[in-house]
């Protein structure tokens, strides 16, 4: 028999033990999830699924829609009302620069986590009303 697999296996014990040790519970107050709207005095990480509050906003007047997806993903389908404005994209910043800062923008995505991205990029840039919509797939469904 060969003594590596051996070797292997108690070189991997202590922390196999160490993982499966429970850790006391520490007595935080209750968390609230972050607003749907980005504050601009708030810098924190936009929560997605907020697909309720946005769709309470999308047919508004004067509400933005952005799909922040790449080009390819707002070609196999998007809401009506969006702009394509991909947060991946090198010039996402003056793109969002030549934007009107006092509007009402509800930004998605596939899932919500680019959208909290592009929040989070626009509201470093003085934009106050931002809604992460979440994923498109969400706020397509009625």
């Amino acid at each position: 028999m060969k003594p590596y697999p051996l070797l292997a296996a108690m070189a991997w014990l202590p922390f196999a033990v160490a993982c499966n040790q429970q850790q006391p519970a520490a007595t935080a107050a209750p968390t609230t999830p972050a607003p749907a709207v980005v504050s601009a005095a708030t810098p924190t990480p936009v929560e997605a699924n907020h697909t309720a509050a946005a769709r309470q906003v999308l047919n508004q007047p004067g509400t933005v829609v952005l799909d922040v997806r790449t080009p390819l993903e707002f070609m196999t389908g998007h809401l009506p009302q969006a702009r394509n404005l991909s947060v991946g994209a090198s010039d996402f910043t003056q793109q969002v620069a030549a934007l009107d800062t006092s509007r009402t923008y509800v930004l998605y995505c596939g899932s919500g986590q680019r959208s909290g991205e592009a929040a989070l990029k626009m509201q470093s840039q003085g934009f106050h009303h931002l809604i992460n919509g979440g994923a498109y797939d969400d706020l397509k469904a009625k």
